[in-house]
C-alpha cells in the first residue's frame, strides 16, 4: 500500500507513542480495527518468538488486550489452542509415545483413547476441559461404560481411561496449551483387589496328572513351577535353558500387538514387561527332566514334519515350529480346568500358585520377589538383591516338593 510523507510521520508518531512490550499496533485502512500482537512463548521447535494477533476498535483497546494477554503468559495461564481433545490425543500418541512406549502398551492406549476417552469428550475443544467433565466421564465408565453395553468397567479399567488421559493434558500443560491439568482433581472408583486364588496341593496334584496327557503339558508346569507369565512361557527358546545348569533365562515374552504401520496384529517376541521381569532362575531338577523329555518329542514332530517344519528353536511351538497362539494356549488351559473339576482358577493363576507354594515351604518373600520378577516390593512383601545361591536353595525346596508330590503318585498307583 503507497503511503505520502504526511502518512509516513503519522506512522511514525504512532509507533512512537506505544508502551513498552505492547509491539506493533497500527489502525487497518479497510475496516479502520486496530490491530497488535502479543508474544506467548517461543516455538519449541524453532526457537522463534510465537505471537497472538489481536483486534479493537480503539487503540487503547488493543493495548489492553495485549497486557491481559501478557500477564496470563506470565503466570503460566495462558492458552490459545483451538484443538479438540480428539485432535490433541491424536498428536501427543503419535508425536511423544509411538517411539516410547513398548508396542503393546502402544496399542493399548490407542484402544483406550478410540473406545472409552474419544466417543465421550473427543469434541470438546481442550482448553475448555474441566475437571467435571473429565469425573462425569469416569462415573459414566464406571456405572455404564463398557463398549459392548453389559454395564459398566471395572475400576481398575477406570484407572487405565485416567493414567491415559492424565498424561496427556500434562504435556499439553507442558507446551501451555491449557494452563493446569484438569485431570488432577478427579476421584476414581475404589477398587476391591480381587484375590487371584491358588490352587490346593491336593487339585495341583489332580492338574499335573492331567498334563501327563497334553502335548504342551510341559508349558503349564513351567508356569507353576518357575512362576513365568503367559508370554514368558510361549516366547521361550531352548538357548534360554540350561539343561546342565538347571536355568531359565527369561528376556523375551510372545505377544499378540498390532502394527503400528499396517495397523495389522501378528504375533512378536518382544522385550519382557519391566527390567525386573528380565531375570535368570534356578528351576527344580524335576522341570528340567520334564523338558528334556519335551524336547525329545519335539524333535520326533520335527523329522515328521520335515521341510515344513519351520525351527525357530521355540521350547513351545505347534507341531510345524509357529508360534503358539496366546488364546489357544487359554483355551487350553481352560480344557484342563474343566475336565479336572477345579472352579474360579485362570492361568495366571499358576503362577500365583507357584508364589504360594514357595511361601507354604517357608521361602524368604525376597528371594521369591527375585523369581517372580516383581517390580514393586508390596508385590511380594520386600525386595533386595538376591544372590544366586540363595534362589538354587529356594529351587531346591521346590524339586523336593516336586520329588514328594511324584513318588506319591507312585505309590498310589
Amino acid at each position: 500500500m503507497y503511503l505520502s510523507g504526511e502518512d509516513k510521520q503519522s506512522e511514525k508518531k504512532k509507533k512512537k507513542r506505544r508502551g513498552k512490550g505492547e509491539g506493533t499496533i497500527y489502525q487497518r485502512e479497510v475496516d479502520k480495527l486496530w490491530v497488535g500482537q502479543a508474544v506467548i512463548g517461543y516455538d519449541p521447535m524453532t526457537g522463534k518468538l510465537k505471537r497472538k494477533t489481536v483486534y479493537g476498535k480503539t487503540r487503547p483497546e488493543v493495548v489492553q488486550k495485549i497486557n491481559k494477554i501478557s500477564v496470563l503468559v506470565a503466570e503460566g495461564k495462558f492458552t490459545d489452542s483451538n484443538l479438540t481433545v480428539h485432535q490433541w490425543l491424536d498428536i501427543w500418541l503419535k508425536d511423544y509415545m509411538q517411539n516410547t512406549l513398548r508396542p503393546k502398551t502402544y496399542e493399548s492406549y490407542d484402544m483406550t483413547i478410540r473406545l472409552h476417552i474419544d466417543p465421550q469428550i473427543g469434541n470438546v475443544r481442550l482448553k475448555d476441559l474441566s475437571t467435571n467433565r473429565i469425573q462425569k466421564l469416569y462415573n459414566y465408565k464406571n456405572n455404564e461404560g463398557r463398549v459392548d453395553g453389559k454395564g459398566g468397567l471395572a475400576p481398575r479399567s477406570v484407572e487405565r481411561i485416567h493414567t491415559v488421559l492424565h498424561k496427556a493434558l500434562e504435556q499439553a500443560v507442558a507446551e501451555r496449551r491449557i494452563p493446569y491439568n484438569p485431570s488432577k482433581a478427579t476421584t476414581l472408583p475404589s477398587r476391591e483387589q480381587k484375590e487371584i486364588r491358588a490352587i490346593t496341593r491336593e487339585e495341583q496334584d489332580q492338574f499335573e496328572d492331567e498334563l501327563n496327557n497334553e502335548r504342551l503339558g510341559v508349558a503349564f508346569l513351567v508356569g507353576l513351577y518357575a512362576g513365568l507369565r503367559r508370554g514368558e512361557v510361549l516366547g521361550l527358546k531352548w538357548q534360554n535353558i540350561d539343561l546342565e545348569n538347571y536355568t531359565i533365562t527369561v528376556n523375551k515374552a510372545l505377544l499378540r500387538v498390532k502394527d503400528k504401520k499396517t495397523k495389522k496384529s501378528e504375533l512378536n517376541l518382544e522385550p519382557v514387561k519391566t527390567k525386573k521381569s528380565n531375570r535368570v532362575i534356578p528351576v527344580p531338577e524335576e522341570l528340567i527332566i520334564a523338558l528334556k523329555k519335551h524336547k525329545d518329542k519335539q524333535v520326533e514332530e520335527k523329522l515328521k514334519a520335515g521341510k515344513m517344519y519351520l525351527d525357530q528353536d521355540m521350547v513351545f511351538c505347534t507341531k510345524l515350529g509357529g508360534y503358539i497362539e496366546p488364546r489357544n494356549y487359554n483355551r487350553t488351559f481352560s480344557r484342563i480346568i474343566e475336565k479336572v473339576g477345579i472352579g474360579d482358577f485362570n492361568l495366571h493363576g499358576l503362577r500365583h500358585t507357584c508364589v504360594t507354594r514357595f511361601r507354604e515351604l517357608g521361602i524368604d518373600p525376597i528371594i521369591i520377589q527375585a523369581f517372580a520378577g516383581h517390580v514393586k516390593a508390596s508385590t511380594t512383601d520386600g525386595y533386595t538383591h538376591v544372590m544366586s545361591d540363595t534362589k538354587t536353595k529356594a529351587a531346591g525346596k521346590l524339586n523336593d516338593y516336586m520329588k514328594e508330590r511324584k513318588n506319591s503318585s507312585l505309590k498310589e498307583e
